[in-house]
């Protein structure tokens, strides 16, 4: 049997099976690139498994739509049927689906090179920004959630336990027991070599009390 009548006159068995291996591999070079890069305490696994599948989806429709109009139209059609109702929490994320759709786009019209040098050129952004980044930042976001009988205990800590904290920022102070204490919320930025441990331990020191450190919701996902 000729595999040749399988496929459209345009395309060889070779071809696909390039086309193909192609996506799989770049896409694997992305996603990757996304687990690196990542600023969460965990990468979102779903997306990871998406942006290693998506190219070669993408490359598979391509190769069967080719210059078919018709098959463009019906393609139109079946995409508006189905809903992707998940949010993208982070802008960086679409940023990265975008070009995995990008790899299969390439890959399925069999421009191999225009999909190697996108993303070996994205890739190097990515990985350099993010160390830029995180050089700038240090390490993850938390929210801090701690009482205090002291109108601005921050002041009052010792200079090694500031250090701890690269950033803050009030978010909330309300009264309680009666207006004897008050329970202070901020967004704090750890330094680079801090953990939560320490940060709980070093901030309890009689001014700050009840400490509890809280992972933001978009760092939750496992």
């Amino acid at each position: 049997m000729d595999l040749t009548n399988l496929l459209k006159a345009d395309l060889t068995p070779a071809q696909v099976v390039i086309s193909f291996l192609i996506a799989f591999a770049l896409a694997f070079m992305w996603a990757t690139v996304y687990r690196k890069t990542h600023s969460g305490i965990a990468y979102t696994k779903s997306f990871f498994m998406t942006l290693l599948l998506v190219p070669s989806i993408v490359a598979m429709v391509m190769m069967a739509i080719g210059s078919n109009v018709a098959l463009s139209l019906g393609l139109v059609g079946s995409l508006s049927v189905i809903r992707f109702r998940t949010v993208i929490k982070d802008p960086k994320d679409m940023a990265f689906l975008f070009l995995a759709i990008g790899i299969g786009l390439c890959c399925g019209a069999n421009a191999w090179m225009i999909a190697v040098a996108g993303t070996i050129m994205c890739s190097l952004i990515a990985m350099l920004m993010h160390k830029i980044g995180h050089d700038r930042a240090g390490s993850s976001d938390y929210i801090l959630i701690f009482r205090s009988g002291q109108k601005e205990p921050w002041e009052k800590l010792k200079a090694d336990a500031q250090a701890l904290v690269s950033w803050k920022q009030l978010r909330g102070a309300t009264d309680v027991n009666g207006g004897q204490e008050f329970e202070y919320t901020y967004s704090v930025r750890l330094a680079p070599r801090a953990t939560p441990e320490r940060i709980v331990g070093e901030l309890s020191n009689g001014v700050i009390h009840q400490v509890t450190l809280i992972t933001p919701e978009n760092h939750l996902e496992l």
